[in-house]
């Protein structure tokens, strides 16, 4: 892991950002008649936007265990994102493949052939083939 070392501006952003989003949250709580619920996440708008606006140093524990948290689910999700995208696009995609086409890399083993070997063609040995490759 990475140290997080934010800035004043990045702890004020990110101060701002939560009560924000919070603050969506106690108006949806309030809406669907959870008071309680409404209440005791208003608390931490009030601690979000309050340290954003006056302090924003003092997020700096609270930023880094969320930054913290954010890294495990991140690595989580992409682990999870990749996992199915093989098992869903890249394995059906070889099982297809495997069936329609012959094996381009010769890995099969024939007992009745006596050697592996493929001929290629012979390359000139002008050093200008060398130039302009791509």
């Amino acid at each position: 892991m990475h140290p997080i070392d934010p800035t004043e501006k990045q702890l004020r952003q990110y101060g701002l950002m939560m009560a924000g989003v919070l603050s969506f949250f106690v108006a949806l709580f309030f809406y669907k008649s959870w008071h309680t619920a409404g209440m005791a996440l208003g608390v931490w708008v009030l601690f979000f936007l309050t340290l954003g606006l006056l302090a924003p140093l003092r997020l700096t524990p609270v930023y880094r265990a969320w930054m913290k948290f954010a890294e495990v689910v991140g690595n989580f999700n992409f682990k999870l994102i990749l996992g199915l995208m093989y098992f869903t696009v890249f394995t059906p995609m070889r099982i297809v493949a495997s069936f329609f086409r012959p094996d381009p890399l010769t890995r099969k083993i024939e007992p009745n052939k006596d050697s592996y070997w493929h001929d290629c063609e012979p390359r000139s040995s002008d050093p200008k083939r060398f130039e302009q490759q791509f």
